[in-house]
């Protein structure tokens, strides 16, 4: 869209900066350090999604471990598939191609609470899963995420078609805003989206490296 080719190019210059902030960053460290995990080799399937799953809940805090059963459970469905069907499963709903596999695993919903009831689904966890079983190709849904998208697409002027982002729609509302915008790239996009509401929340742990950070603690004294 022509009227919009400033604020794109504003966009992108923004994502672009944050990407290149976070590469020292403590983030950026556990990032690659799932990364890396994620390609040790377990012989059985369960386990190495199970071990994956856990160490994912454990560094993003998406309170999974909290559910009476819930890793155990969602690493029993998403263990039903190869890495590879999923990763293809995932490319496919990125390109607005239907998944029945994918529509299953983020309806479904897993572990129970107190009393013993199935209350929740899992889908920012899956969404993470996917992030890094695709090498960073698949957008990730966030509590962060859902507050910088409005926010995003109104400053810079991008029509998506959705106003806001929901645990249904995130991976179409994303995916228009990461090829509207010219940034194709959903790693970046994510940093983005996640840096600025950290920047905004003044929530700088993981925004600078160990180093930096503690410097800027002692500082504050």
């Amino acid at each position: 869209m022509e009227q919009n080719s400033q604020h794109l190019l504003d966009f992108r210059t923004e994502v672009n900066n944050a990407y290149l902030t976070l590469q020292s960053s403590h983030y950026a460290k556990e990032k690659a350090f799932i990364s890396k995990c994620f390609q040790i080799e377990v012989d059985c399937q369960f386990d190495k999604v199970k071990l994956r799953l856990q160490l994912i809940d454990s560094l993003y805090s998406t309170q999974m471990s909290k559910r009476y059963y819930g890793i155990e459970e969602l690493a029993g469905a998403l263990a039903q598939y190869t890495d590879e069907e999923l990763i293809r499963e995932a490319r496919n709903y990125v390109n607005s191609e239907t998944s029945e596999i994918l529509d299953k695993v983020f309806t479904e919903k897993y572990g129970y609470n107190s009393v013993g009831k199935k209350e929740k689904k899992a889908v920012s966890l899956i969404s993470k899963y996917l992030y890094f079983l695709t090498d960073y190709q698949f957008p990730i849904y966030d509590s962060l995420v859902k507050i910088a998208y409005p926010k995003v697409i109104k400053e810079y002027n991008v029509t998506t078609g959705y106003s806001k982002i929901t645990d249904t729609n995130f991976v179409q509302a994303l995916a228009k805003l990461n090829k509207l915008s010219g940034i194709n790239n959903f790693e970046k996009l994510d940093n983005y989206l996640w840096y600025s509401q950290k920047v905004k929340n003044s929530s700088f742990s993981l925004i600078f490296s160990k180093e930096e950070h503690l410097e800027r603690i002692k500082t504050n004294i």
